[in-house]
């Protein structure tokens, strides 16, 4: 399980019991967590966790020239696909008549959601004005089509990984809760500063609590 959690963690993936949950057990232990940080640090990483508590991944140990480069371009790849992650995900919270933001774990029953959008039509444009263009005749401006291409661009993302293929029901994963840090980073400095402090860079202090998510920075 060492050489997985470490393989998931160095090729930029996310770790929650939603969607590895083994790896998140090993990272539970303790000793493994120990070793795992040990090894990350010999390769200039660090194991670092969302301030909810709910997801891992590794991130620099140092930061430097090449390493605020990098940081920058992820972010700036974040805010530029911002707009459709929040509407996405308050659209969801809407259509299920959910009061607080997604979190880890929680389900979207593609049915529900999809007979939810049928009855709202506002809801129904909206959806098929977040959805990349089908390919293909057939049925590419269905309020379903559009739907399932949303959902699969956010399981590309880590943000959804599919619990029941049977009855298309997908769940939330712990990626969100990193998706909260970056989005109350933006609200606070205003947008991407051009020059990352190292404080700004690690982005260990963000606030703990899930925040309702706002479209301002679109």
């Amino acid at each position: 399980m060492r050489e997985t959690t470490l393989t998931l963690l160095l090729t930029g993936e996310f770790i929650c019991d939603v969607r590895y949950p083994d790896a998140w057990r090993y990272l539970e232990q303790t000793s493994a967590r120990e070793e795992v940080e040990h090894l990350l640090g010999c390769l200039g990483r660090r194991l670092t966790q969302t301030p909810q508590g709910g997801t891992w991944f590794a991130a620099y140990a140092r930061i430097d020239k090449e390493e605020r480069a990098a940081i920058r371009e992820e972010l700036v790849d974040i805010k530029h696909n911002l707009r459709f992650l929040v509407e996405f995900f308050v659209q969801a919270m809407q259509a299920l008549q959910q009061d607080q933001f997604l979190a880890p774990g929680t389900l979207i029953e593609t049915n529900r959601l999809l007979a939810a959008i049928d009855e709202n039509p506002r809801l129904r444009n909206d959806i098929l004005a977040l959805a990349p263009p089908g390919k293909g005749p057939v049925g590419e401006g269905s309020a379903r089509a559009a739907l399932e291409r949303l959902l699969k661009r956010l399981r590309d993302a880590g943000y959804l990984t599919l619990k029941n293929a049977e009855r298309d029901i997908y769940a939330v994963t712990g990626k969100i809760e990193y998706l909260q840090s970056v989005v109350q980073f933006l609200m606070n400095h205003h947008g991407i500063p051009e020059e990352l402090s190292e404080e700004d860079a690690l982005m260990d202090n963000p606030p703990g609590h899930q925040e309702t998510l706002t479209l301002e920075l679109a």
